[in-house]
């Protein structure tokens, strides 16, 4: 696929060290030159196909801009967190890998096991431009991904129902007895995320917490969508926890509802995780993409969000944010039974 790469960059360095060009101008050519190249085969497959764990809107912007500056088509689906990798796992299973990457939350534990099974590539050894000349910051990229995305978990509240001193600022408010049959709460189970997010509550406020907002008789919903949704319909008064990209989509249908992100939280962080290029379909197309969403101007589109938060840009996170600890989802059948899920 780059064929002509490595005497590429040879002869650029010849040209470079003969002109007196100091060597950080050569890793410049020389990656400008490994982008091109994957441009151009990027541009011969000519389209991508990939699960998204981000929502429709978010998805589809992104896309658009990345076939606006490429030529290249998209076409996505989009899967709650533990559904994408449990339809990529049995696709993959089958020897049929209909993407060429997705997108999800909480990624690592289930990349690293691919990546043992041959069914995904470590980001870091993919040679991604952004990464390699350096412009992505070192800290977001895990080694088997890379995180695109911070979005800060928060309290989500229907404006008709919760006014004044009733909205929710912080997580103890949620065990308001005025809140008792109206708490909203999505299925621990339906992402790893939320397993990051019950555990940093329990670290701070204890067991007992999840044992509380339980006796509130929450209404249990199968995942954060259809819990967003009925919030917007008056279903009930708050739904926690919640992320912005998801409380907009809904709002700007008209829905009622607001977001409130606690200085203490953990986040939803997006993650970008490749087919391995001997089994993805347009794995060069793929490799564009993740460099697209991991450059300033790319990012700064996947995160226009109000509420997502670009890698570029952490100072918005809350004061208290904490990322998410390894081994959360080691808890995840305790707050699953805490929080009264069957």
């Amino acid at each position: 696929m780059f064929r002509n790469v490595k005497w590429r960059s040879i002869s650029l360095l010849l040209a470079c060290c003969a002109a007196g060009i100091p060597a950080i101008a050569w890793a410049q050519a020389n990656v400008q030159a490994e982008l091109d190249a994957l441009v151009k085969a990027a541009k011969a497959e000519g389209e991508i196909n990939f699960y998204s764990g981000v929502t429709e809107n978010v998805a589809k912007r992104t896309g658009d801009a990345f076939a606006a500056k490429y030529g290249v088509k998209y076409s996505f689906i989009r899967l709650a967190g533990v559904q994408t990798e449990r339809r990529f796992g049995a696709e993959a299973e089958a020897g049929t890998f209909a993407v060429d990457f997705y997108m999800v939350a909480s990624a690592v534990p289930f990349a690293e096991d691919a990546i043992k099974k041959g069914w995904v590539e470590p980001i870091a050894q993919a040679g991604i431009p952004a990464i390699r000349s350096g412009e992505f910051p070192d800290r977001f990229v895990t080694g088997p991904t890379a995180i695109v995305q911070v979005a800060p978990w928060g309290i989500a509240y229907n404006t008709e129902k919760v006014k004044g001193a009733d909205i929710p600022k912080d997580w103890p408010d949620l065990l308001n007895p005025k809140f008792k049959g109206q708490f909203l709460l999505p299925d621990p189970r339906a992402s790893n995320s939320y397993s990051d997010h019950w555990g940093i509550i329990i670290d701070r406020y204890g067991e007992d917490f999840l044992v509380k907002l339980r006796e509130l008789n929450p209404r249990q919903y199968p995942s954060g969508v259809p819990s967003t949704n009925a919030l917007g319909a008056g279903e009930g008064a708050v739904q926690a926890p919640a992320v912005s990209a998801q409380i907009s989509a809904t709002r700007d249908k008209g829905a009622p509802i607001g977001l409130v992100i606690p200085s203490y939280a953990t986040g939803v962080e997006m993650q970008i995780i490749l087919t391995h290029r001997s089994k993805a379909k347009h794995p060069a197309a793929a490799r564009l993409f993740a460099h697209f969403v991991m450059t300033p101007e790319g990012n700064k589109i996947f995160n226009s969000e109000p509420g997502s938060i670009s890698v570029f840009d952490t100072a918005n996170l809350p004061k208290e944010y904490v990322s998410p600890k390894p081994g959360a989802l080691a808890r995840r059948d305790l707050i699953t039974r805490l929080l009264g899920f069957q």
